[in-house]
């Protein structure tokens, strides 16, 4: 990917983000959560992008909650973009 288009990629609010690091996973730009269960967080990026964002693992906690973000700890095992 060139320069210009990664710094675009960075910029564009639409596109859903996860960042994973350790025991600890941050979504941006999301709209809702879809589902929540024992072993999985499934997050949507909005009705215009249709994205969703699923995230598997076990013993989470959400630590904020905010607009159009959201915050979780726990054992992470997959992180996947549908």
């Amino acid at each position: 990917m060139k320069l210009l288009d990664e710094v675009i990629y960075d910029f564009d609010f639409t596109m859903p983000r996860v960042i994973a690091t350790g025991r600890l996973v941050i979504f941006e730009n999301m709209s809702e959560i879809v589902m929540i269960s024992e072993s999985a967080i499934t997050v949507s990026s909005g009705v215009r992008s249709k994205r969703f964002t699923t995230v598997t693992g076990e013993n989470f906690v959400i630590k904020e909650i905010g607009e159009g973000r959201l915050v979780i700890e726990g054992t992470i095992r997959s992180v996947e973009f549908l």
